[in-house]
């Protein structure tokens, strides 16, 4: 059902998209929909629940730093790799699910506040000790601001992904 309804909020808004759309689209009935879930923005929180997890993995995975200053380039290059291989999740999260609710809001900072934790933590691992206790934070909330950029205009197939194209794209962060 989670995909069901995931496969419906890349395409639609959630505003536009009822519970009966996510149980035709599962193959179930609306009472069946209302019985795991009490609405459709639960089904939608659930999902956005799953890609967050899934999604903090990655980074962590990306963000192993094997002495390489080219890092941080790869990491991004790495992360939209990896989200378009999750798409439609990836598109619920970074295009469609801004303001719905209070709850995937609350859900979006604490994945933000994890991403600059992950970050910062593997910068400061591989710094030379000579930056301030604050560049880790800094540099992490930057890289956290590029790829939700990245991931936004990647994602949207907006002008500027269309304009240099997927693989320009890619290398433009390298």
């Amino acid at each position: 059902m989670i995909d069901a309804a995931m496969g419906l909020f890349a395409f639609r808004p959630p505003d536009d998209v009822t519970v009966a759309d996510i149980a035709a689209a599962a193959d179930m009935t609306a009472a069946a929909v209302y019985y795991h879930f009490p609405s459709k923005e639960a089904v939608l929180l659930e999902g956005l629940q799953t890609f967050t997890e899934r999604y903090l993995v990655a980074i962590r995975d990306h963000a192993r730093m094997d002495g390489d200053s080219s890092w941080p380039s790869r990491l991004i290059a790495g992360l939209l790799e990896w989200l378009e291989e999750n798409r439609t999740f990836a598109t619920v999260y970074f295009t469609h699910s801004a303001g719905v609710d209070a709850a995937i809001e609350a859900l979006r900072r604490e994945t933000r506040i994890e991403q600059v934790v992950l970050l910062s933590r593997a910068i400061r691992a591989h710094s030379d000790g000579k930056r301030s206790n604050v560049e880790p934070e800094v540099a992490a909330i930057g890289i956290v601001s590029l790829l939700e950029t990245g991931a936004s205009s990647w994602l949207a197939h907006d002008d500027v992904f269309l304009g240099l194209g997927r693989r320009r794209f890619i290398e433009i962060g390298r």
